[in-house]
């Protein structure tokens, strides 16, 4: 890809103010970058320049991966609107919860906010940095009890949202992350993240999630709507987020004027998000169901119920899964996780690696379900 997006030359325009700033853009959106696969030309052609990283675009036109130059920490950096509306909160929910008093808080699985960078001469808009995270389910999980260390977590996390009067209203699949550096030590490309850092071979998984536990966060307050503590009534505007499929927004008009409490809402994206990637997998996007999470479906099919009056709210959800997870033995939540798309070869090329941990874990009584220090 020889020429860039529109969005990408707004980012490379920045390179020497981000550098000024400690960051550091990767060689595509250097100002004296020249295409590689020009300068060398691959001998297979078309493949060879796919395989090339200066070939790599960014994720998406308001997203930038960086390093940090002081310690070489990778990050993403967002481009946001700076001037907050009822429209539109996301940096002042962004920053509150990055506050630090916040961030001490266990329960805070808001993904955190290294800095605000003010744009030169920008008076619209704003960059937001943050830790590079990656998909939640990627590298696969490798036991039950890793699933479960996952909802408590999203569950908390979403509960600790709640609290503070804030519906995120976009709390489904794609807006929940993982820190995998621990899990990736070498590290892993930012827009590709199943390969290295140089992009020439696959990145390499050292841990798995029980050895080395994963904090989740909640990304993406673009759509969040705050609201003061004494309205025991909140109400707003329908607004569709990545799930489309909510009950309550099936048959409104285009020129509704029908307010809904969002936090019922919410519930519903939460349940289904664990449905569609847990409990009865989807199709559209590819993510498989996974065996033995049956103890879940009646709690997830109170949380996705057509009536938003009759879901729980997100604390009763919480002390559900809690006791549901208490139900479950330790042999249980031990178990390995096999999906309804995993092959015969695959069971058995996933055995022997998954025995060999497990009697090590149960030998040094290592917790089933992963526990951060």
């Amino acid at each position: 890809m020889e020429i860039l997006s529109n969005a990408e030359i707004f980012w490379k325009t920045k390179h020497a103010w981000l550098e000024s700033c400690g960051y550091q853009l990767r060689p595509r959106y250097q100002p004296d970058w020249f295409p590689s696969w020009i300068q060398d030309p691959p001998t297979d052609s078309i493949l060879g320049v796919l395989k090339r990283e200066d070939y790599l675009p960014t994720i998406a036109p308001q997203v930038m991966d960086a390093i940090r130059i002081k310690d070489g920490a990778a990050v993403i950096m967002k481009r946001v609107h700076r001037l907050d509306n009822e429209y539109n909160q996301e940096v002042e929910v962004s920053l509150f919860f990055s506050s630090p008093q916040l961030q001490k808080d266990p329960n805070n699985h808001c993904v955190p906010i290294y800095e605000m960078l003010e744009i030169p001469n920008d008076d619209t808009f704003a960059i937001l940095v943050m830790p590079l995270l990656r998909r939640f389910n990627s590298p696969r999980f490798d036991t039950i009890g890793e699933c479960m260390d996952f909802l408590l977590q999203i569950f908390k996390g979403l509960r600790f949202i709640h609290q503070h009067h804030i519906a995120h209203r976009d709390c489904t699949g794609p807006n929940v992350m993982m820190d995998g550096s621990e899990l990736y030590p070498y590290g892993f490309h930012p827009t590709e993240q199943d390969y290295n850092l140089e992009f020439t071979c696959s990145a390499k998984q050292m841990y798995t999630r029980t050895q080395r536990p994963p904090t989740y966060y909640w990304i993406d307050f673009g759509n969040a709507a705050c609201f003061d503590p004494s309205n025991r009534s909140p109400r707003i505007y329908p607004l569709h987020g990545t799930d489309k499929s909510a009950p309550e927004f099936q048959n409104l008009s285009q020129d509704s004027v029908e307010e809904f409490d969002p936090f019922p809402t919410d519930i519903y994206y939460l349940g289904n998000l664990v449905r569609m990637h847990f409990t009865e997998g989807d199709s559209d996007c590819g993510d498989p169901a996974i065996f033995g999470l049956e103890f879940l479906k009646p709690l997830i099919g109170d949380m996705v119920q057509d009536n938003p009056e009759k879901r729980p709210t997100i604390d009763q959800c919480v002390i559900r899964l809690e006791d549901l997870i208490r139900s479950q033995t330790s042999w249980a939540l031990r178990a390995p996780v096999w999906q309804t798309d995993d092959s015969v070869l695959g069971i058995i090329y996933r055995l022997a690696p998954y025995w060999a941990r497990r009697i090590i874990y149960t030998l040094t009584q290592t917790s089933p379900i992963p526990k951060r220090k």
